[in-house]
């Protein structure tokens, strides 16, 4: 039987699992929908970091379960390439098409990251455990840089779109 800390404990981790999965599926459809490649690759990154922090997430619970703690020994952040940067370049810029399902997929994907970020930020305020609120404060570390390649993406998009809409930037 576990304690009220540890059950308080899994429910977060299990709650951060099931807003990863969300991410991971929104991605991943995405990446096997849009026909632009350079989309493709991004939203194939994207999916990638998400299966990650899944897998990060379920071994806690996993940790959690057996030993009634966050194990965080096996994790080095600082090795841990999360975000599509790289994809993000000249070459990605000049060619990804400017079609509305990918800036749909776009948006609804700053939501879910800025949703995910809320929740680390929040989860790691109130807990008393140092590896909790580490293993949070990592997450919503890099669910900020995915954010931040998104919303770089989706203003290029919306530039290009009004653009060919025939409007200027003002």
């Amino acid at each position: 039987m576990t304690d009220v800390k540890t059950q308080s404990m899994i429910q977060a981790v299990k709650d951060a699992i099931m807003t990863e999965i969300k991410g991971q599926q929104l991605y991943s459809h995405a990446a096997a929908t849009t026909d632009d490649p350079s989309a493709k690759a991004m939203f194939t990154a994207l999916a990638k970091d998400e299966d990650e922090h899944v897998a990060l997430l379920h071994a806690q619970y996993e940790s959690l379960l057996d030993n009634g703690k966050i194990d965080l020994s096996k994790v080095n952040p600082a090795e841990v390439d999360h975000g599509a940067g790289h994809v993000i370049d000249d070459q990605f810029r000049k060619s990804i098409k400017r079609g509305t399902f990918e800036m749909a997929v776009i948006g609804i994907g700053c939501d879910l990251e800025n949703k995910a970020i809320t929740y680390y930020q929040t989860e790691a305020g109130k807990t008393d455990d140092a590896d909790l609120k580490q293993l949070f404060t990592w997450l919503a570390e890099w669910e900020v840089g995915h954010l931040e390649q998104l919303v770089e993406l989706e203003k290029l998009l919306q530039d290009e779109y009004w653009a060919d809409q025939g409007f200027s930037p003002m």
